[in-house]
């Protein structure tokens, strides 16, 4: 599976990153946990344990599910490409109330299957033997163990909590709906849950289990703080954020977060959640994407995280002098890699980079071992940098209001590969995102006066391309006006970032000229 990027919110208020979330769960029989001490369990949950096929049941069950799998295969070979919409919208309607009663059906039964498999093992663990339970239900059902999991809670809530239970089995609310009740009953005292139960049976047959996780939680902090600020401690418990390399060389991660690191996780990443400019087409997913590329830019520039041996942590690029050289006279896939993780990349990705970085050369001996380095030369002058502050303000794309930190200097007509001079003329500000996508060669930039505007190559279609010149003296169009094919982005306008942009360090230098390095540089993306 292709990992990507992006943001969940479970239902317990949690930010979750990545494709699945799980949480842990305190011990008792709510949670899925048996008692150690087993040999009153069965009385405890307060029901008898009977042999398999005991009862009134035993006959008619088999004959209705007999019946249920013949009448679901008839539905099943339907065809539906000849349905009308309307007789489709209503078969979807029609499905969700059995398809919910059978889920409910199997949480019932996976929870008591899990009980007598514990009664019927008194000398088993107990902790082992509802693991192994679980792993056989999740084989058996081809789901996950962490499903499992929450499917027998499901069945416990539903057998613990009648009206739950009722409601449940009638297909009026789902299993996260009775595990989410079922928690909250837990921490209330006998005499306040009949009345609480109906009040979020009513919540629960309205909202979906996002909304409702949020309500239910707050049912539970009016009747018992106590009990609120206990399941906040738990939940920090399980905090978590795993990250790893790819072996294509990209980088995944996912997590779980609560609380008040939940909530910094969320603004933080709307605060740099961009609407599409014109032209632009991007998923959800590739928009947050995008802004958790800037906020970790933004981490970086700040220049608040703890340094190694006095220097700050930044992107290093080492690229060969061969390879600069042949980047510089238009070898676009010239070759480099990064410092910190040893990943190739090519000078589509790291020309960004270039035009706007510390250059540092550094001589290898015939081993490869450093023998000389020199001082980190700023490719953009400090004196370029305040006059592009102040004529551009921020990125230049058309319908992009990204502010003066997050942009780059980019090189304009005359690229840094052909050894293209910086000048006012010569170079606008441009956010990584944007300045990636000029860089591409597919738009032709025109820099008049205090104006920077962008027009669409040839072999561009004319209806992806930003179609109007930004003066910083106008105004960025809002959402709603973007020039898009379907419905206008509903995301965030961009907030000032209340920092004001420091200028680059290092001396002037002239990107042009002979190339006077003799093995490798290292290029530090320092961003002002």
């Amino acid at each position: 599976m292709e990992p990507r990027v992006g943001e969940g919110r479970p239902p317990t208020g949690g930010v979750a990153l990545g494709a699945g979330w799980s949480r842990p769960c305190p011990r008792g029989r709510h949670a899925g946990l048996a008692a150690e001490d087993r040999s009153g369990y069965a009385s405890a949950e307060g029901h008898e344990v009977s042999a398999p096929g005991a009862g009134a049941t035993s006959g008619v069950l088999p004959a209705a599910l007999a019946e249920a799998e013949r009448s679901v295969e008839s539905l099943a070979a339907s065809d539906l490409d000849d349905l009308p919409d309307a007789a489709l919208d209503d078969l979807l309607h029609r499905l969700r109330r059995p398809i919910a009663q059978l889920v409910a059906l199997r949480s019932r039964a996976a929870a008591a299957s899990q009980t007598r498999r514990l009664a019927a093992a008194p000398s088993v663990p107990t902790g082992a033997a509802i693991r192994d339970h679980q792993r056989q239900l999740a084989s058996d059902q081809q789901m996950s163990p962490s499903d499992a999991k929450r499917e027998i809670e499901a069945g416990r809530a539903a057998r613990d909590h009648g009206e739950t239970g009722t409601a449940f089995a009638e297909g009026a609310i789902g299993p996260e709906h009775a595990r989410i009740i079922a928690r909250v009953l837990q921490a209330l005292s006998l005499e306040r849950r009949d009345e609480v139960e109906l009040e979020l049976l009513e919540l629960a047959r309205r909202l979906d289990p996002l909304a409702f996780g949020p309500r239910a939680r707050s049912v539970l902090a009016r009747e018992t703080p106590a009990a609120a600020a206990q399941d906040e401690r738990r939940q920090q418990l399980g905090r978590r954020v795993r990250a790893t390399d790819t072996p294509d060389g990209g980088f995944v991660f996912s997590g779980l977060l609560y609380g008040a690191a939940a909530e910094q996780a969320r603004v933080a990443l709307d605060a740099f959640r961009q609407p599409d400019a014109p032209g632009e087409h991007r998923s959800p997913e590739q928009r947050t994407a995008d802004a958790f590329e800037q906020l970790c830019a933004a981490a970086l520039r700040v220049g608040e995280a703890p340094t190694t041996h006095g220097v700050r942590p930044h992107v290093i690029v080492i690229v060969d002098a061969e390879q600069l050289a042949a980047y510089r006279s238009g070898e676009r896939f010239a070759v480099g890699r990064f410092g910190w993780s040893g990943q190739p990349v090519t000078g589509q990705e790291f020309g960004s980079l270039l035009a706007d970085s510390d250059v540092t050369r550094v001589v290898l001996d015939a081993p490869g071992t450093p023998i000389e380095a020199s001082e980190a030369v700023r490719t953009v002058p400090i004196g370029l940098w305040r006059s592009l502050v102040v004529r551009d303000g921020g990125c230049t794309w058309p319908g992009c209001d990204a502010p003066v930190s997050w942009c780059d200097v980019a090189h304009g007509h005359t690229a840094f590969a052909a050894d293209g001079r910086l000048s006012p003329d010569n170079a606008a500000l441009l956010c990584r995102r944007h300045h990636r996508r000029f860089d591409r060669g597919l738009h032709r930039i025109t820099i008049v006066g205090g104006s920077v505007s962008y027009t669409p190559v040839s072999t561009e279609q004319p209806d992806r391309s930003p179609p109007t010149a930004r003066s910083r003296g106008e105004p960025p169009p809002s959402p709603g006006e973007l020039d898009h094919d379907g419905p206008a982005n509903p995301g965030p306008s961009r907030r000032p970032t209340g920092r004001e942009p420091s200028a680059p360090r290092g001396s002037p230098a002239s990107a042009g000229g002979s190339d006077p390095w003799e093995q490798s540089v290292l290029l530090d993306d320092q961003q002002p």
